[in-house]
């Protein structure tokens, strides 16, 4: 029964593809025009962003190294402040390592 219906709304389905495409040269013609067109903006615009990035990446890149460059600097001088000033406390924290986050664990997931 279920197999039957399907072969009916399948042929129902075929027949109107078949009515729909016996349509007009002129709406087949501008049809393909029309989307010849918006395939060819499409390329320009994926053209255009490519060629945008490839201009804007380096800018990025000259801009990240510059704030990394003025980052350095900065540790190079509050290390030599630290060494000028800290001769007792250089001693104290010369054992371990001034990177170190101290926290508490407020829960922990044993699964």
């Amino acid at each position: 029964m279920f197999n039957s219906s399907f072969r009916q709304q399948a042929a129902a389905w075929q027949q109107q593809f078949a009515h729909r495409q016996r349509g007009n040269l002129l709406q087949r013609l501008l049809a393909w025009i029309v989307l010849g067109i918006m395939l060819v903006v499409a390329a320009a615009i994926l053209l255009f962003m490519l060629l945008l990035s490839w201009l804007v990446i380096p800018i990025v890149i000259y801009r990240y190294r510059k704030k990394m460059r003025r980052f350095a600097e900065a540790a190079r001088q509050h290390a030599a402040q630290n060494q000028t000033h800290g001769g007792q406390q250089q001693q104290q924290t010369s054992g371990r390592d001034n990177r170190v986050i101290e926290g508490e664990v407020l829960h922990k997931d044993e699964r």
